[in-house]
């Protein structure tokens, strides 16, 4: 098993930082669809961030994969609160944003949260 861990800063950017920093990570190690889904959510996860803990630029955002054989586990982590895991509420459809938590529930194969010094999601995919 390797671990690949990145950082990089909230405000605005978290979410395309996030994006690019699972291609430099993963991109080699994952399916296209795998990378894509990884990317997607690593993405949701850091506006969830910027938007609920308010991570500005000044701020700290980090990301741990860990990809065995089959799968790939994912944290990332924040300085907020955090929330507690469940099943995301449903958001409303007439208002942008909301779906971050219902797309992390459906794509990945299992998550949830972890408190330390940090607050950190964490997700599971299968690699193919």
């Amino acid at each position: 098993m390797s671990i690949r861990r990145r950082r990089f800063c909230g405000g605005a950017g978290a979410p395309m930082h996030a994006r690019r920093a699972v291609r430099e990570t993963l991109g080699g190690a994952l399916s296209r669809r795998a990378l894509g889904d990884v990317e997607l959510l690593v993405s949701e996860l850091a506006t969830n961030s910027v938007r609920h803990a308010g991570c500005g630029e000044q701020d700290e955002l980090g990301i741990e994969a860990a990809v065995d054989d089959d799968r790939v586990r994912v944290r990332l982590c924040d300085g907020g609160y955090g929330f507690e895991a469940g099943a995301p509420e449903k958001p409303d459809v007439a208002q942008a944003g909301g779906f971050g938590l219902v797309l992390l529930d459906r794509l990945a194969d299992a998550w949830g949260v972890q408190r330390g010094e940090r607050f950190c999601v964490w997700f599971e995919l299968a690699r193919s």
